[in-house]
């Protein structure tokens, strides 16, 4: 997929089907998140940490105490939301709707940070990067999106040492800053989730996990991307696979939703573009009030 202008105007003409009916109180209600923005009220001096904005630095108290400070302000409504995208070239594959997978983790990505940016919402973006991790500066507006969106495009799709647990370790371990968190993922993602992991990070924050979900391996048309070849239909059509299949992924999803509502972390599953608006909206109402994990009735 070429990113490009189209592209994202497509998302904004998404959310603006959706704007004045569901979209408009999308960050409301009860999260961990500490509001703090900019305002003309003071709040207090912190010590600078990745990701505050290097405007805010108090330079004479920086110099008194020997250390960086920034200034804190507070704001009526002022969440910070981190992104974690899972990347590998798992990624090329398709949903069960037919819907490329890396094509709608940077749709949701992206439809999302406009909504929570519309909203007055900092966001950043988190993913494997070879060995280490990226991870962006806390802002909002177009111009930063497209940004994030262009990077993230060129990286989704490849193999990387570094995992998905290894970004939030650097996430938790290096951002003072309490955030709402969207993991978007797969099935594997969701295979691999850990629950110390989730422990510590709904300590201090929200976390909400969005599968993008895979196709089934067995069916009418079966590509297998390792392989780079058609599965013959011997096999993608014995039922008996078929079946264990079906057991498999079920056994995974449940395993998942298990530890969710264990560790108080919102979960939904997308398969295709007109889903993420509506997935997204529910996860968070019932998020809000206290439905964790997955739910396949909405409130």
């Amino acid at each position: 997929m070429k990113l490009d202008y189209e592209y994202l105007s497509r998302i904004r003409r998404a959310v603006a089907l959706y704007t004045n009916r569901k979209t408009s109180n999308i960050l409301d209600g009860d999260f961990h998140s500490i509001h703090r923005g900019r305002s003309m009220e003071f709040d207090d001096l912190k010590e600078y940490t990745f990701g505050d904005d290097v405007h805010d630095i108090d330079w004479k108290s920086s110099s008194r105490m020997g250390d960086i400070l920034v200034r804190r302000y507070m704001t009526d409504r002022r969440h910070n939301v981190m992104f974690v995208c899972d990347c590998g070239s798992k990624m090329e594959g398709n949903t069960p709707k037919g819907d490329s997978k890396k094509e709608l983790a940077l749709m949701t990505f992206g439809t999302i940070a406009y909504i929570t940016g519309r909203n007055g919402a900092d966001y950043a973006l988190a993913y494997p990067d070879g060995e280490k991790s990226m991870i962006s500066l806390f802002r909002s507006g177009p111009e930063h999106m497209e940004k994030l969106l262009y990077g993230l495009e060129g990286k989704i799709a490849l193999d990387h040492t570094n995992t998905v647990k290894g970004v939030m370790e650097e996430i938790m371990s290096s951002i003072n800053k309490r955030m709402i968190i969207f993991l978007i993922t797969d099935m594997d993602g969701l295979n691999n989730l850990d629950g110390n992991m989730l422990r510590g990070i709904t300590a201090d924050h929200d976390l909400l996990i969005i599968n993008i979900e895979d196709a089934m391996l067995t069916g009418d048309i079966v590509y297998d991307n390792d392989l780079s070849l058609y599965e013959k239909l011997f096999f993608s059509h014995n039922k008996k696979l078929h079946e264990e299949e079906v057991r498999i992924h079920k056994q995974i999803f449940d395993k998942a939703s298990h530890l969710c509502k264990q560790n108080k972390v919102g979960l939904t599953t997308i398969q295709t573009e007109s889903q993420i608006i509506d997935a997204t909206v529910d996860l968070l109402e019932r998020y809000r009030h206290g439905y964790y994990g997955y739910i396949t009735s909405a409130i």
